[in-house]
């Protein structure tokens, strides 16, 4: 019984609404049919042709249907199945390194604390060469300053994304589209552009001005965690 019920959870209730929704109409119309609509003596022939046509109709896209459920939506559920746990961890992980980088660069925590007052007075106040961020770089036996926290987060941004990205063909396209707003965030891509520039600029860095685009991460992160709370989130459970 539990074994249906999970069958039936994993396969049935992921059909699309709006195939659902026809289904029952079609299962309904053809129903009324049979049992009441062809006892019914028609007044002309005409009624009793347009009658078959949409019996026939109806047979049809039931026919269509179970090719539907059989050939597509099983083998598209099951890859599902197997790969989302994948996927859905994948971009938790995205989520969690942009709320990490964001709480530790404006300095307060947890993310839901944040504001965009806080936003902008944490951004302006951060001075990027003060080494006291929360990473240690071994190379040099040192904490790193903000810049390099930054750069690193955002390192590790893209490495998740790039394994991530190799799922694409089974993501649907509002997915993609948040990927894809990923690379193109002004304050990732300003981190990604400070990679090769930094050490010519380091000296006196300030991040005056960017207040906005750290207020524009911290809404791209809640539609990210939005969308995976709708979609994602049962297949990490």
């Amino acid at each position: 019984m539990k074994d249906m019920i999970k069958w039936i959870k994993t396969y049935v209730l992921s059909l699309r609404r709006d195939i659902v929704f026809l289904l029952i109409f079609d299962c309904v119309f053809l129903l009324i049919m049979e049992l009441w609509l062809k006892k019914i003596p028609a007044p002309f022939l005409f009624f009793v042709k347009v009658g078959d046509v949409m019996i026939t109709l109806g047979i049809s896209f039931l026919a269509s249907f179970i090719f539907y459920f059989v050939q597509v939506h099983l083998p598209e559920t099951r890859q599902k199945k197997d790969l989302y746990p994948v996927i859905s961890e994948l971009f938790h992980r995205i989520i969690m390194i942009e709320k990490r980088f964001l709480t530790e660069f404006v300095g307060m925590k947890p993310f839901e604390s944040l504001s965009e007052d806080c936003i902008k007075a944490g951004v302006i106040s951060r001075d990027v060469n003060i080494q006291n961020a929360p990473l240690h770089l071994a190379g040099f036996n040192r904490s790193a300053n903000w810049m390099e926290y930054g750069l690193h987060e955002v390192a590790d941004i893209d490495k998740t994304w790039e394994m991530l990205m190799k799922y694409s063909a089974y993501m649907d396209s509002e997915f993609l589209s948040l990927l894809s707003r990923v690379q193109s965030n002004s304050t990732l891509t300003f981190f990604r552009t400070m990679k090769s520039i930094y050490p010519t600029l380091k000296q006196g860095l300030k991040l005056d001005g960017f207040e906005g685009g750290f207020m524009d991460l911290w809404r791209f992160i809640q539609e990210q965690e939005a969308y995976f709370d709708k979609e994602l989130k049962v297949y990490n459970q």
